[in-house]
């Protein structure tokens, strides 16, 4: 089996199929389709079992080994750092990133898909890697924006578009570099992001294992978030009954309450999220290589080869959601008879121990995108009935055109 030209066509015939083989099938030659949410879970969870970072192939070609390092102490930095970032200061600090980016285009005409992608980047990028000189930011989102161009744009795969981007990526990694490298002999400030627990692990780590370390997070931030957001806001426009509950819980919340603890204390926000994630999770299809043999039913996983992942298929699927294409965050509620069936069943973020460091984060940042839509902003969509959810790398609204306004 190929893989048609178009997403939406490769992710329709392999749910056709997931639904009729159980979940586990070879969707071509080379790829096993890994659809089933306890197979999905195990045989993640084991490859990446004490993964190692190894060395680049620059080091191993000029004979500069370097201390094994394991990927979940990386993990834990990120963790805790992410935790001292999880108060309501540094919360209301995001908010206010986010609003000046919103203010800066109110009453203009503007895709609100792009919008929301440079909503987030620039609202998380200080979580990445925070002290940034206007230039050097510039530099950086640009090369986030080119991989993100990637991967929407039908002229991405141009000569011309390829140099350039090429480009980006030298001169962002540059200022990645030159961050660290001053961080760590004292001629820039420390600051508290997800970066600087690497600057006193570089001589374990050394420079180039650590600039694809903070790469990573640097390429976390740019898309997936965007895109999320942007399908919140178009289940905002779609779905006007459940604006109408959001904007009644978000008025009434007490604002300190909820930049401290925002799940607890606007619930029903919570389960919206919850839900547009579970429709529209990025990105739809994960590729990854098999380290181990699994014996998964009447299918074996051998080392070496390669299989697919999908939080997109699994929250489709019938066995193990009811009215899985129907949008409910009711659904979430305790006992709801429609609920996952249990927790392997929804994951938005990936499966442990590689979920995303950033799932609290981003589920923050989706429901102050919602606190602003209910109390700072009116959101006026253009023919909101003409707007399709596109699937591509993950799902994308189409025509989605409107306005923001002050309230």
């Amino acid at each position: 089996m190929t893989t048609p030209q178009h997403p939406e066509d490769f992710l329709s015939s392999i749910r056709t199929r997931s639904a009729r083989e159980n979940g586990i099938f070879w969707v071509d030659d080379q790829r096993l389709g890994v659809f089933e949410p306890e197979a999905a879970r195990r045989v993640s969870a084991t490859n990446w079992h004490r993964f190692v970072m190894h060395d680049r192939l620059v080091d191993m070609v000029r004979r500069r080994p370097s201390p094994e390092m394991r990927w979940s102490r990386i993990r834990s930095a990120w963790m805790t750092q992410l935790h001292a970032l999880a108060t309501a200061e540094h919360h209301g600090r995001l908010i206010e990133r986010m609003e000046r980016v919103m203010d800066a285009r109110v009453g203009e005409d503007v895709d609100l898909t792009m919008l929301m992608q440079d909503v987030t980047l620039r609202s998380l990028l200080p979580v990445a890697l925070d002290g940034l000189t206007c230039a050097e930011a510039d530099l950086v989102r640009r090369d986030l924006e080119m991989k993100l161009l990637r991967l929407v744009s039908p002229e991405a795969g141009s000569v011309w578009h390829r140099l350039r981007s090429v480009s980006a990526q030298v001169r962002s990694g540059l200022v990645v570099r030159r961050v660290l490298r001053q961080r760590a002999s004292g001629r820039r400030g420390r600051e508290q992001d997800l970066a600087d627990p690497f600057v006193d692990l570089l001589p374990e780590l050394g420079m180039d294992r650590a600039l694809d370390v903070v790469t990573t997070v640097l390429t976390a931030i740019g898309g997936p978030p965007g895109t999320a957001a942007a399908s919140l806001l178009y289940a905002f426009v779609r779905y006007s009954e459940w604006q109408r509950r959001l904007a009644d819980e978000l008025c009434a919340v007490d604002p300190v309450a909820f930049r401290t603890a925002p799940t607890s204390a606007a619930p029903v926000t919570h389960r919206f999220v919850k839900e547009v994630l579970r429709m529209w999770s990025p990105p739809l299809l994960l590729v990854r290589r098999s380290k181990y043999a699994f014996d998964l039913g009447g299918t074996r996983l051998e080392p070496g080869q390669w299989y697919l992942l999908s939080p997109h298929l699994i929250h489709r699927d019938e066995r193990v959601w009811k009215q899985p294409d129907v949008f409910d965050p009711d659904r979430f509620l305790p006992g709801a008879p429609h609920g996952p069936t249990d927790r392997t069943c929804y994951v938005p973020f990936g499966w442990a121990p590689k979920k995303c460091i950033g799932a609290n984060l981003g589920t923050v940042q989706l429901m102050a995108l919602c606190h602003l839509l209910c109390t700072r902003y009116r959101l006026d969509a253009e023919r909101p009935e003409k707007i399709t959810m596109a699937l591509r790398f993950a799902p994308v609204p189409e025509n989605f055109r409107g306005r923001l306004a002050l309230r």
